[in-house]
């Protein structure tokens, strides 16, 4: 026990480095880059990381079955298949839109390389998970910001490219440096396994199914952000979509980097190997120091956005950001629930519940959609009320999880 909770302090640890140097690199270029130029790459990493949904949400089946059966070979390529086909989907249809609709004044080619560099991290991001790498897993992790820095640097200041192209090679050339450098380190302990045909045996089928149900649970989960992102873009105006994309969503996902993703990295294998030994106290022990432990974090989070938001987005960035420090103070309040719904949701796919994780996924975006169509049409059309419907949809699903949550202990205890 005390072991994984040292990885996953080392872990948060590791993260506070990458997000300060992330977003003060974010406030450096909210400075120098045009408000309307900086909202469109992000929306454009957006979409991208939209449609690499599928391949993060392969990481639960692909720790869980590869922690029971050691079958690396058949789990890694089927996963090959899906990255080769994912990256054939958006190169036909997510590069057009990307051009055509959002209107990203920029070379094919750039959208090109920005895809398949993303595709190759997340494939061996994934890898390096699955093997439970995680020293490497760290490394990575402590690169990615320096990385993204140089490369603006060397494209922005020294090749004297445009804004928007300097952009798009910080993300490519930092991508393509991180990867090759997870394959070279990877190599000294795992040997890549070879291509060869898939051989779809029951282990093999459960992982594929496991796979497909975590990849739309997972999707549906980031799904709601996009769509607050959606609300923004279609109900109002660009500098009320600015204030979310360049000051509001990069503090709830640094947020969720920190005290969420290493949920899934650390203590879902871990639930899952309690669960399989029906060790009804290591999980319960688990429980009790993780509820701790969220609610130390996201009162902590409340305070300082209560009290210091105005002060922070005001200090920061350029005046024209200055309202987004309402979306800041309001979402605060909800990230506990945001905190908790992670480890309820690793315990019950550790339990092999994949399908119930989807349906309360999706239950929160039903949340979502009804409260802040509800809020607009009976009390307000002011833009906080996209953030209301966050807080809303993370309760109800905190509901349904827990409810899950406790048939799951009630069934250990009577097979004890």
């Amino acid at each position: 026990m005390q072991e994984i909770k040292k990885h996953f302090y080392q872990a948060i640890l590791i993260s506070v480095f990458t997000v300060i140097a992330g977003f003060a690199f974010k406030i450096f270029l909210a400075d120098i880059i045009a408000k309307e130029t900086l909202t469109l790459y992000y929306t454009a990493i957006d979409i991208f990381s939209f449609s690499l949904l599928i391949l993060i949400g392969f990481r639960s089946s692909m720790v869980v079955a590869y922690a029971k059966t050691k079958k690396d070979e058949s789990i890694i390529n089927i996963f090959r298949y899906f990255v080769m086909g994912l990256v054939m989907f958006s190169w036909a249809l997510v590069l057009p839109y990307l051009k055509h609709r959002v209107g990203i004044e920029i070379h094919y080619w750039y959208l090109v390389f920005t895809i398949i560099s993303m595709s190759l991290y997340a494939y061996l991001t994934n890898q390096i998970a699955m093997y439970r790498l995680y020293s490497l897993m760290k490394r990575s992790t402590f690169l990615e910001p320096i990385l993204g820095a140089i490369w603006f640097f060397i494209a922005y200041y020294i090749a004297h490219t445009s804004d928007l192209k300097s952009l798009f090679i910080m993300t490519i050339m930092s991508y393509l440096g991180l990867s090759v450098y997870i394959w070279t380190q990877k190599r000294k302990e795992i040997v890549e396994p070879k291509i060869k045909e898939v051989e779809m045996d029951s282990d093999t089928k459960a992982f594929l199914k496991n796979a497909v149900l975590s990849t739309v649970e997972f999707g549906s989960g980031i799904v709601m952000i996009y769509t607050a992102v959606f609300f923004l873009m279609h109900y109002y105006s660009i500098e009320e979509l600015g204030d979310f994309q360049v000051v509001t969503k990069p503090v709830l996902m640094y947020m969720i980097t920190l005290f969420v993703f290493p949920v899934f990295r650390f203590l879902l294998p871990e639930l899952s190997k309690h669960h399989a030994n029906r060790d009804i106290k290591a999980i319960t022990h688990l429980q009790h120091w993780f509820y701790k432990f969220s609610f130390l974090i996201s009162g902590s989070f409340v305070l300082l956005m209560i009290f210091y938001s105005e002060k922070f987005v005001s200090l920061a960035f350029k005046p024209e950001y200055h309202g987004a420090y309402l979306y800041l103070t309001h979402l605060s309040f909800f990230f506990i629930f945001i905190m908790l719904n992670a480890f309820q949701l690793s315990l019950i796919k550790a339990s092999g519940a994949f399908a119930k994780a989807l349906i309360i996924r999706v239950s929160g975006i039903g949340f979502f959609i009804a409260t802040f169509y509800l809020t607009r049409l009976l009390y307000s059309e002011s833009s906080v009320s996209v953030v209301f419907g966050l807080v809303v949809a993370y309760m109800g699903m905190y509901i349904f999880s827990f409810v899950e949550v406790r048939k799951i202990m009630r069934s250990l205890k009577s097979l004890t």
